[in-house]
């Protein structure tokens, strides 16, 4: 996913105000111009969602974290979202990323999709397809349509965000809080005492804001290594119908 630097965005714009050539309504122009850069640049559309419900103290977890850290890394248009679930805390590891709110997203998935329980690891594709495993080929197979929902992230002036989209009120929004990249874990007990784990994309809170339609206003992240994403599931079911990303 490309880097944004908002820093060097915000240079060029008091360059345009410093350079004192052309008329005030160039500048303007110009100015604006720089802002609907910044604004393009803060936002993208993944072909692709893949969430993994994983945990540090589940022994089969490792290589589903690995394949998903594969796959975000080799597939820019890939959105790849690990959540770390608590129902295996009591086996002797509490996990350091999980929370039972995203338990309950698993649970919700499970009850959607007919899974008969919840299990680890357990990737879902689109909010449409899970499975213990999936190949990359298989991922590919299943992008979301072509003809989505256009949906954006933008910067406002006053340093707030504006989450955009072409969806109807009824849908529902899942607005995801995560820190992008890997992270090292030691664990010290349990089924994987003694290993340090790695694993990509830690979803840090999930929340389900009322969607009007058309945009809805938001805080920045008040952690500056964390960011959005947005997903839009269809009304009578948990299959997302678009999202988007907040580059940082």
């Amino acid at each position: 996913m490309k880097t944004f630097t908002l820093i060097a965005a915000m240079s060029s714009l008091a360059l345009l105000s410093f350079a004192g050539m052309g008329s005030a309504q160039e500048q303007t122009a110009s100015s604006q111009s720089v802002v609907k850069k910044i604004n393009a640049a803060q936002s993208v559309q993944p072909d692709y969602v893949l969430e993994l419900f994983t945990s540090q103290g589940c022994s089969s977890c490792p290589p589903a974290n690995q394949f998903a850290s594969k796959l975000a890394k080799s597939r820019e248009d890939a959105l790849v979202l690990s959540y770390g679930v608590t129902y295996w805390d009591y086996l002797g590891w509490e996990d350091t990323f999980g929370d039972s709110a995203f338990t309950q997203r698993q649970r919700d998935y499970g009850k959607a999709l007919g899974a008969r329980n919840v299990y680890t690891p357990q990737m879902v594709i689109n909010g449409a397809a899970h499975s213990p495993r999936y190949s990359q080929s298989d991922i590919i197979s299943m992008p979301l349509s072509k003809t989505r929902p256009k949906a954006s992230f933008l910067l406002m002036p006053d340093g707030k965000l504006q989450l955009q989209a072409d969806v109807p009120a009824n849908y529902k929004l899942s607005l995801i809080r995560y820190t992008p990249g890997l992270q090292e874990v030691a664990v010290k007990r349990g089924e994987n005492g003694g290993r340090t784990l790695k694993v990509e994309n830690v979803v840090e809170e999930v929340s389900s804001p009322d969607w009007m339609g058309t945009s809805l206003l938001l805080d920045a992240p008040s952690d500056p290594d964390q960011t959005y994403a947005a997903l839009f599931h269809e009304p009578d079911s948990v299959q997302i119908v678009t999202a988007a990303i907040l580059t940082r």
